[in-house]
């Protein structure tokens, strides 16, 4: 059983707005919902659990009911950081549970052959995550100053969805919320405490919605039919 887990208990203050930004309308469709449907309509993923705030529990729920998101398996009360809404949707995840798919709420342009090629690999070296290189120059900049160019030789964006085998998550969850670390992504989690996480190629498309550009830049990508871009 391969199963989504979406945190999406933050507040999205960059963006300013009073909603938090997984909430917003994306012409038409909340952007939370926006990237359900991308697990929904994927025939690997079998089940999707959501962390939220505790305030949007209920809000979350009538969107699910309202769009009919039936692969929605659970809805759980987030954490203060990411690693802990995971770790509180992964302890009521189906014990069957063999693959978890950890993605971003504010990701909805994830294409279904990325989702697929992150399980594939993900069965085979029991971690895995989608990269793209960077492709601009790098610099170490300190107070409005060039310091130092850096080589961006290996140097890569890595995305979302990222791909573990259940009992693995759920030992180095375990460990590191014992030992009071936080790590931002599960490849950090899983490098911290040496385990190989394999890179497959992302998506450009699968961007993060974080700023008010990114919000606009989504709306002319639906606009435009991004459907057929994947």
């Amino acid at each position: 059983m391969v199963v989504a887990i979406l945190p999406a208990a933050g507040k999205g203050e960059r963006l300013g707005e009073s909603l938090p930004k997984q909430f917003l309308d994306l012409k038409g469709i909340p952007l939370l919902v926006r990237t359900l449907l991308a697990f929904e309509k994927a025939p690997q993923i079998d089940g999707i659990i959501i962390a939220t705030h505790p305030l949007y529990l209920e809000h979350t729920e009538n969107l699910i009911k309202s769009f009919n998101l039936r692969k929605v398996l659970k809805i759980v009360e987030g954490g203060t950081t990411r690693q802990r809404s995971v770790y509180q949707a992964v302890k009521i995840a189906p014990l069957e549970t063999e693959v978890f798919l950890v993605h971003d709420a504010v990701r909805p342009f994830v294409p279904e052959s990325l989702i697929k090629r992150v399980i594939e690999a993900t069965r085979s070296y029991g971690a895995s995550v989608p990269a793209i290189p960077v492709r601009d120059t790098l610099n170490l900049v300190k107070d409005h100053l060039v310091k130092a160019n850096v080589p961006r030789e290996n140097l890569f964006h890595i995305q979302t969805p990222q791909g573990i085998k259940a009992n693995l998550l759920k030992t180095c969850l375990d460990e590191a919320i014992a030992r009071g670390l936080e790590f931002t992504d599960e490849s950090s989690l899983l490098t911290y405490f040496g385990h190989p996480v394999y890179v497959v190629e992302g998506s450009w498309l699968n961007f993060k919605i974080t700023f008010k550009e990114d919000l606009i830049l989504a709306e002319k990508l639906i606009d435009c039919k991004i459907e057929t871009l994947f």
